[in-house]
């Protein structure tokens, strides 16, 4: 795979054509613990460089006779956030500037009410695109770590095929449920027609089929009877909904999370018996777990006290780098990769800073595999991937699990310590 550096250097006239390209770019402009400066933002605002890069390309294969479509699969991750900033405009703008590399006059209405919901398709002439919030914990991560999944097919309609699943198959309706007409008669009931096409926006699961994969809660230990809870050590323990929090790039009050969050457990009689103190008092510091593993159900949890209590009696620490790897889904070690030299020349020592910035940064695998998984089905030959915004490789590493080695063409990264990571990792 060839790293081409800065993305805003990058011509979709020149480098390899693909069949997907994929990338997040930066969230810190439209994430809810940021400053919410929107696509307008000098970091997300980047998401415009992915857009250029598809429609020069699209247009080099057609002037080099390509018949097939180059690229047909765009994949765009963020934060939830980018559905609220800026009123929702920001979110508009990412669908109206996805559906004009096919459509150049297509004009994507705000959904009623103005609030965009967390999944919903749109149906074009001879394409589609579909969006879906995924939540990492459902993939079996031991985390809460939401992000927006974005799927364009510019060539046909396996958009919502690949982001959202059928409650009943062909030839087995009457079996699995109620008759239905399929996609087109959902539209019209939830949302009817706009703009000369389908749009699904914001329709409910069940009108498109999909449904909500599940995996277990995380437990201390291995015990049926736990509930987990997050903190941060800056404000009170408060309930999470029993999961925990995700990882991020800093620490912050909000209670979103962050690299180093301490998590806890208790258990769920003695914590029904303290509940309406501020804290729990009667849970004991006996039971300290494991710390997280590479499999099995056991977590990162700590019996929770009054924070000062639990510090000097538990020995409470952060979270490894090693675990951040494992929270993420990555091998043992991705991060670790000793004595490596920026684009200068200059030689560095990775830090356990700079693993838990690139951590805190990339994606949770799991998920994304899912989806990736669902894109090569549309192909009976390897398909070929570019990845923007590369961070440590996490999407060419899942690609090329699934197509083979070398089938992720090229990336482009900034971040000297990521490109590092991935040029170790996944080779030039």
């Amino acid at each position: 795979m060839k790293h081409r550096g800065d993305i805003t250097k990058i011509s979709g006239y020149e480098v390899p054509s693909v069949d997907a390209i994929i990338g997040g770019s930066p969230c810190q402009d439209l994430s809810v613990a940021g400053k919410r400066a929107g696509l307008q933002g000098k970091r997300s605002g980047l998401f415009m460089e992915q857009i250029r890069i598809i429609r020069e390309m699209r247009e080099a294969s057609k002037e080099n006779g390509t018949t097939e479509i180059r690229p047909r699969y765009m994949v765009w991750e963020n934060v939830p956030g980018a559905f609220s900033t800026n009123g929702g405009e920001d979110f508009r703008a990412v669908l109206e500037e996805t559906v004009r590399i096919v459509d150049k006059d297509a004009v994507i209405p705000r959904p009623a009410g103005g609030k965009w919901r967390n999944s919903g398709c749109i149906v074009g002439d001879g394409f589609t695109v579909s969006w879906r919030v995924l939540d990492a914990q459902f993939w079996g991560v031991p985390q809460r770590r939401r992000r927006i999944a974005l799927v364009a097919d510019f060539g046909g309609g396996s958009a919502p095929e690949i982001l959202f699943e059928r409650k009943s198959v062909q030839r087995s309706i009457e079996e699995s449920g109620d008759e239905r007409k399929g996609i087109a008669a959902a539209v019209k009931r939830d949302v009817g027609e706009a703009i000369g096409f389908n749009y699904l926006m914001g329709t409910k699961a069940e009108s498109v089929g999909a449904a909500i994969e599940q995996s277990g809660t995380l437990k201390a230990g291995c015990d049926d009877a736990s509930v987990c809870y997050s903190i941060n050590l800056l404000q009170d323990p408060v309930p999470n909904r029993e999961k925990t929090t995700s990882l991020g790039t800093g620490n912050n009050k909000s209670g979103q999370g962050s690299l180093g969050v301490v998590v806890y457990a208790i258990d769920r009689a003695a914590f029904n018996q303290g509940r309406n103190a501020k804290y729990a008092p009667n849970i004991s510091t006996d039971g300290i777990v494991q710390t997280l593993v590479s499999r099995g159900p056991c977590g990162v949890c700590y019996d929770m006290m009054h924070e000062s209590e639990v510090i000097r009696e538990s020995g409470v620490r952060r979270l490894t780098p090693l675990e951040c790897e494992r929270l993420q889904g990555y091998p043992d070690g991705w991060t670790d990769i000793g004595e490596w030299v920026d684009n200068k020349g200059k030689k560095h020592e990775s830090s356990d800073a700079a693993r838990y910035k690139a951590l805190g940064n990339s994606i949770a695998l799991p998920p994304w595999r899912w989806v990736l998984k669902r894109i090569g089905r549309n192909y009976n030959r390897r398909a070929t991937m570019a990845s923007l915004f590369d961070g440590i490789g996490g999407f060419p590493l899942i690609w090329e699990e699934i197509n083979g080695k070398g089938s992720c063409l090229w990336a482009s990264e900034i971040e000297e310590f990521a490109v590092a990571v991935t040029k170790k990792r996944i080779g030039e």
